[in-house]
């Protein structure tokens, strides 16, 4: 099952969607660096991080 992340930060609409969950842990991180010039928590990204079915 996919794991996705969408940001939350202002209009941003960066989302990710990946079988690992690592790699969606890694590419967050990355994102929220590269973009924001910040960092996240980890707790931020395991709480926004979501199991979804595909049709």
């Amino acid at each position: 099952m996919p794991y996705q992340f969408e940001c939350s930060q202002g209009n941003c609409q960066f989302r990710i969607r990946s079988s690992s969950e690592v790699e969606v842990k890694r590419l967050v991180r990355a994102h929220v660096r590269m973009t924001h010039g910040t960092r996240i928590a980890q707790a931020d990204i395991d709480r926004g991080i979501e199991r979804i079915e595909l049709a």
